[in-house]
């Protein structure tokens, strides 16, 4: 006889700990670095969101078509956790409207390999989410799994680049690195809905009367930031996020010790700069980013997303610094994390990072977050980072001030 199953209620029986079974999973579609048509999911929780997401599973972020990219194309990664190879998969997406079906096609099962690829159908007057299903046996079969395809209206940030000369020595940074930084960095925006345009010619930004040639010194004085304020006050953009690359940025503790690129980059958003008004012999905060001369143009690229994430009011992940971080497949895969190391291996290697960027002593290698959050969770704080981030982009908090 079948066993009942409230006797299993964990309202209950407070000791028992419910666990969820799932058939299949949708992951990202590729390993090592962002790519412009595989998206970062957000897998948190199995809960309904009717704003954000309204399928029991994560949920894919694609941005509407462009001038230069008709429709966005976003590949889906399907694992078969308890359902053999054998056994046909049929995706459906629900509003065929918003979101069509690349591969397969309608009607059709997924091919060896399990990816579906989708593309946003039309271009939404505002942030539209559907439902993409997976089907067992045939296409009118049962339903094993679903998620979330979010739709963005494309957001395009103009960027200024500054070569900046700093005590009559330039930063190395040409026209080629910085376009491919930014090339880089729109394949992680892209799940957001959000893309760099660099405008060129760059800049040529010249300051003097700074602590050392070719740097930015940061103190840990009141006004930390006093060198990169100097700077960033120097021929600002108006109608752009302003990027100013120097050769080197220093920090110098309280004891009179300098470490050297230990910091990548600093991101300042009109908040913090409305905040740190002048004062006296301080020039006061300005807008825009700061970042170093990059050794690696997809590590950068991340830096460069993470503090545009600061600049359009995000927090680090969770609003957590210092000890209190979390540890956890969330937290170090998201982009506003404020460390990056992810190691390869299970289950990492099942959620799409892989091995790759810098070699760290010993052999490892770090993996930088460049998940952005979508859904609306109660107890997360800014968990629906894409909103935020469009938020604030429509309102121009990387406008100088």
């Amino acid at each position: 006889m079948p066993f009942p199953l409230h006797l299993f209620n964990p309202q209950s029986f407070p000791r028992l700990t419910p666990r969820r079974v799932t058939l299949v999973r949708f992951v990202r579609a590729v390993a090592g670095f962002a790519q412009i048509d595989a998206s970062d999911p957000d897998d948190h929780g199995f809960n309904l969101d009717p704003t954000f997401a309204n399928a029991h599973g994560p949920a894919f972020g694609i941005c509407g078509p462009d001038g230069a990219t008709p429709a966005q194309q976003c590949r889906i990664r399907v694992m078969r956790d308890r359902i053999e190879p054998a056994v046909q998969l049929f995706p459906e997406i629900v509003d065929a409207g918003l979101v069509s079906l690349v591969t397969p096609a309608t009607g059709a099962p997924l091919t060896p390999g399990d990816t579906i690829t989708v593309r946003a159908a039309r271009n939404p007057a505002a942030d539209t989410s559907t439902t993409l299903k997976l089907h067992a046996g045939t296409a009118a079969g049962p339903v094993v799994g679903e998620c979330t395809i979010r739709v963005h209206p494309l957001i395009t940030i103009p960027v200024k680049g500054h070569r900046c000369i700093i005590n009559g020595t330039q930063a190395d940074t040409d026209e080629a690195a910085f376009n491919t930084l930014i090339a880089n960095a729109n394949k992680i925006l892209i799940a957001a809905g959000v893309k760099l345009n660099l405008e060129l010619p760059l800049l040529n930004t010249d300051v003097v009367g700074f602590t050392t040639a070719n740097a930015v010194t940061l103190t840990s004085s009141t006004h930390w930031d006093a060198e990169m304020a100097k700077l960033m006050r120097k021929d600002p953009q108006n109608g752009a996020l302003n990027v100013y690359v120097v050769g080197h940025i220093d920090d110098l503790a309280a004891n009179g010790t300098t470490s050297r690129d230990d910091t990548n980059g600093v991101g300042i958003s009109s908040v913090f700069a409305n905040s740190n008004r002048a004062s006296g012999s301080y020039v006061g905060a300005q807008v825009g980013f700061l970042m170093r001369d990059p050794d690696d143009l997809e590590g950068f690229a991340q830096t460069l997303c993470h503090e545009l994430g600061h600049v359009l009011t995000l927090e680090h992940y969770n609003n957590k610094n210092g000890s209190s971080i979390h540890h956890n497949n969330w937290s170090m895969r998201n982009l506003m994390y404020n460390f990056a190391y992810i190691n390869a291996g299970d289950p990492m290697d099942q959620i799409g990072y892989g091995d790759h960027l810098h070699a760290l002593p010993g052999g490892a290698h770090l993996s930088v977050g460049m998940a952005i959050g979508v859904k609306k969770m109660a107890n997360l704080f800014q968990s629906n980072q894409a909103h935020i981030m469009r938020t604030a982009a429509n309102n121009g908090t990387y406008l100088p001030v």
